[in-house]
């Protein structure tokens, strides 16, 4: 599903705020755009309580008491295998990129994508 970036970076951060336990995804091929979603969407969460734990070159990791977790990576085939409520893909993609986040929609997880 295409959106624009602020409205998913809002829902995403809600979705954090409802359900502290929820785990939110954000990929795509590039770092700072990626990085750049992952801000808006930690800083948008206030009631999550999110914590930096992690932060590398291509992996970025905020978490809470509650389970709850928001990460970030870039290149997009580090995910691969995870279990998250949402995924939000960041940028243009391609044939694999379509499938890996097919995996994740069949896993029950709802995907947006942003450019």
């Amino acid at each position: 599903m295409m959106d624009n970036d602020s409205s998913v970076c809002a829902r995403l951060a809600m979705m954090l705020d409802e359900n502290p336990s929820c785990r939110v995804l954000i990929l795509g091929r590039y770092m700072p755009p990626v990085r750049s979603a992952y801000n808006t969407v930690r800083h948008r969460a206030g009631k999550a309580r999110l914590r930096q734990t992690l932060a590398g070159s291509n992996h970025l990791r905020s978490s809470n008491d509650a389970g709850g977790r928001l990460e970030a990576y870039a290149p997009i085939g580090l995910a691969r295998g995870l279990k998250v409520d949402a995924v939000l893909y960041v940028g243009a993609g391609d044939e694999h990129t379509s499938l890996v986040l097919e995996g994740f929609a069949a896993g029950g997880a709802i995907v947006y994508h942003i450019l």
